[in-house]
């Protein structure tokens, strides 16, 4: 219970901050040089009811300069009164505001910190879109100040994106007025792969295409439900493992007590009646440690995150490190359909198990078992 908790929580917390920050269907150009007519294709995007906002975005590796160290980023040029939108952004803001921006930079927490930068502080970004001159391409760089910083509790991003204003990334990469993206943002996530269709359909003869998250993140997607299913397949065998301990444990106590079920049998004790007993002694067992699991391991899903932090306090050891799993907090979710499987699955292997130990109880005759008592 606890193991299926995390990975569907670290699943679908993942999924949702990635889809959130990038965008639930992206427009593309087929052309190299960028969407050129991306208002017009705004326009027609906004026309549908199921959108709820769309956002134009220009995207480029840049080195990021501190006042004595430097960090490779992600740069993202987004109209600012969009990015305010972006409540994923908008809502985890630690330093500063998005109110107040003037054609600064939204950066990361993270790369905040290896940078020692903070609110107010001035950053300087380096472009290899540079300026060619007789002795070659001079990388571009511009200053700029920090306007806020943001902490989404995704070391992916908090340590490598900036955000700029649209018009601002688009003078500092030498663009015109071009988009490399258009981002949209759907009322129904679950449905974008429908919607995409539609938009596919209304944006003919604009030179781009489309694809929805469930395509973006689809490696992503389906390493994470491979992996959930190993999980629930491993722990299935643990849950065989113990049914074979029922079996040895039943099978010991048939031996212990072979005397009194033979004079129970002598005494005319049918032999389904002593079979019986051992099933439901079995089945007992299983009964009271399967609620008792499920009761701990519901409790323990919910208070996974606070048993991280209590052991890394008391062991100084780091669990669910977020450089290697990309998230800050151990996330959890209960799937009530898996935990009914669960608890059904360990019962039905808790009475299965009693059967062999049931059959061998009766099989051996009493008078040979009671000739040398």
């Amino acid at each position: 219970v606890v193991v299926m908790s995390v990975m569907n929580g670290f699943r679908t917390e993942l999924i949702n901050k990635i889809v959130n920050i990038n965008g639930h269907i992206l427009v593309y150009s087929t052309q190299q040089e960028g969407i050129k007519d991306f208002e017009s294709i705004e326009s027609k995007i906004n026309d549908f009811e199921f959108v709820e906002k769309s956002i134009p975005m220009i995207e480029a590796q840049i080195l990021a300069l501190g006042e004595s160290q430097s960090s490779g980023g992600l740069l993202r040029g987004i109209p600012l009164e969009k990015l305010s939108t972006i409540d994923i952004v908008s809502s985890n803001i630690i330093q500063g505001n998005l109110i107040e921006s003037n054609n600064g930079v939204v950066i990361g927490s993270r790369l905040a910190s290896s940078l020692s930068l903070g609110y107010g502080d001035n950053l300087s970004i380096m472009s290899p879109r540079g300026i060619s001159s007789p002795f070659g391409t001079i990388p571009r760089s511009y200053s700029y100040d920090v306007d806020a910083v943001f902490d989404i509790g995704m070391t992916d991003y908090d340590s490598t994106v900036i955000f700029i204003d649209l018009p601002v990334a688009q003078e500092f990469l030498n663009l015109g007025n071009v988009a490399g993206v258009i981002q949209i943002f759907v009322d129904k996530p679950e449905r974008s792969i429908i919607y995409k269709q539609d938009i596919d359909n209304a944006l003919e003869g604009f030179n781009v295409f489309s694809r929805d998250w469930t395509q973006t993140n689809a490696n992503l997607q389906e390493m994470l439900i491979v992996e959930r299913n190993v999980m629930f397949l491993i722990f299935s065998l643990l849950l065989i493992i113990t049914g074979i301990n029922i079996v040895s444990g039943l099978i010991i106590l048939v031996k212990d007590r072979s005397r009194e079920i033979s004079i129970l049998r002598a005494m005319g004790m049918k032999k389904v009646s002593i079979a019986r007993l051992f099933i439901i002694s079995g089945a007992k067992i299983g009964f009271f440690a399967t609620i008792i699991g499920l009761v701990v391991g519901i409790l323990v899903s919910v208070y996974v995150e606070n048993i991280r932090l209590f052991l890394m306090s008391i062991f100084d050891i780091t669990l669910f490190n977020p450089e290697i799993y990309f998230l800050i907090s151990m996330p959890s979710e209960i799937h009530v359909p898996e935990v009914i499987t669960i608890t059904i699955l360990s019962l039905s292997l808790s009475i299965v198990a009693t059967i062999y130990p049931a059959i061998r109880s009766v099989s051996k005759d009493p008078a040979e078992a009671l000739r040398n008592e």
